[in-house]
């Protein structure tokens, strides 16, 4: 009996075993099926918003806000301020070439017309503040901005722009005291719109000597423009805008002289200053002003396995104390190089991948201030960024064709321009 017992008992628990084996490999295939559903759903999701996107101009959009604000410049809702100052601002931020550049070019003319302005970009529903200009110079410090968070709750102002999405203006005693400065009289807070959702708040106000040039109209329109600007940045082609050029400052026509070869956009976009001669020397890359924001580094990597990642394109060169993770650029080609003579078309491919690389590397250091800090300092950024670098990278090589990626080196440049300020070696590759 006994050994017929443990057949029974070996029976059973084999016959369970295979069940369990069934449910799994049931389970395992459906949730397979769900996420190639997804991974289609998502691609599909992303062609569309990509083809809008490059369908949108907001050019006749903020032509008809300049032209609203010409109409009404002796009207009370200005506050004495014309709109060739209105225009002046705008003209300013749309020079910026990544969205660091056009967040703190509003910042600063936001001065114009009151007296402190801050950025506070939302995260989740907890607003945190970004940067500061104006406290300083009015009884604060500009660097109390960057350690303000605000969860849901503790300031109604600040809900009433995440919940009702619509502009606040009041006193600003409540969020000033938390900004470090007192004495404000007046105060606003916009909703910054951006992809469709509000991404972020500007704040500002103005102290009584200023009450003169605080002007709401005008900050509304500069910061609606910003948020036309930023979503924008990928897809823009002429800056500045010819639309905003002042016709004062046209040049005189140059006497006709000899057909000049034409300077490749490339090296435009690169952020070099071309000279008009036939042969100019190799342009300095663009630095980035002190005022933008700065992202951390990572660690060496501790094995060979992390010597792959997605962020390699090539094989990687190989040190002797540890393997690389760093984008190796195709044979021949270098920072800087130019592709203008390969025709129109190669070229407008080489200057989108140049535009959304920039794009991408804003993004990352914009979300990553105090990363970005340490990281050049400890010279590690790409460990302290790795997920949002290679997220990044993918979303490059989706975007940008096979052969582009193979004769250029653009997101790498990127990184090297933005987040480590022209340093290679801080980025710890």
């Amino acid at each position: 009996m006994a050994v017929r017992g443990d057949e029974v008992a070996s029976s059973i628990d084999a016959s369970v075993r295979d069940g369990i084996e069934k449910l799994v490999g049931e389970i395992r295939s459906s949730i397979e099926d769900v996420r190639a559903a997804i991974d289609s759903q998502l691609n599909a999701a992303l062609q569309s918003v990509q083809a809008d996107v490059k369908s949108i101009t907001f050019l006749p959009q903020i032509k008809k806000s300049i032209a609203e604000l010409e109409d009404s410049g002796g009207k009370k809702g200005l506050a004495g301020t014309d709109a060739a100052r209105v225009k002046q601002a705008i003209q300013n931020v749309e020079k910026g070439k990544s969205q660091v550049d056009v967040l703190n070019a509003l910042l600063e003319q936001c001065l114009n017309f009151g007296s402190r302005a801050a950025l506070l970009i939302l995260k989740g529903e907890t607003f945190s503040g970004w940067k500061g200009v104006g406290f300083s110079t009015h009884g604060g410090n500009d660097e109390t901005v960057k350690r303000f968070n605000a969860a849901p709750g503790l300031l109604p102002e600040l809900d009433r722009v995440l919940r009702d999405e619509r502009v606040v203006q009041w006193d600003g005693a409540s969020l000033a005291s938390r900004l470090g400065v007192s004495g404000t009289k007046k105060a606003i807070l916009i909703p910054m719109v951006i992809k469709d959702k509000v991404s972020a708040a500007i704040y500002v106000d103005a102290v009584a000597e200023d009450l003169g040039k605080f002007d709401t109209n005008s900050i509304e329109i500069l910061v609606f423009t910003t948020g036309l600007l930023v979503d924008t940045l990928a897809i823009r082609k002429k800056i500045p805008s010819p639309s905003l050029s002042d016709a004062a400052a046209a040049p005189a026509a140059a006497p006709q002289a000899a057909p000049q070869r034409p300077v490749p956009r490339a090296a435009t976009m690169a952020g070099t200053t071309p000279t008009p001669r036939p042969a100019p020397a190799p342009a300095a890359p663009r630095q980035e002003s002190s005022a933008t924001v700065s992202f951390p580094a990572m660690a060496p990597a501790s094995s060979p396995a992390m010597a792959k990642s997605s962020f390699q394109t090539a094989e990687p060169a190989h040190h002797e104390d540890r393997p690389t993770t760093q984008y190796v650029p195709p044979s021949g080609t270098g920072r800087g190089v130019t592709f203008g003579a390969t025709g129109s078309e190669d070229s407008k491919k080489h200057d989108e991948a140049r535009r959304f690389a920039r794009l991408l590397v804003s993004e990352i250091k914009l979300y990553n201030e105090a990363k970005v800090e340490q990281g050049r300092k400890s010279r590690d950024l790409y460990e302290r960024l790795k997920d949002d670098i290679d997220r990044s990278r993918q979303m490059y090589d989706e975007r940008i064709t096979e052969d582009v990626r193979k004769s250029s080196n653009y997101f790498y440049d990127e990184l090297v321009r933005i987040l480590a300020d022209g340093n290679a070696a801080a980025m710890g590759l």
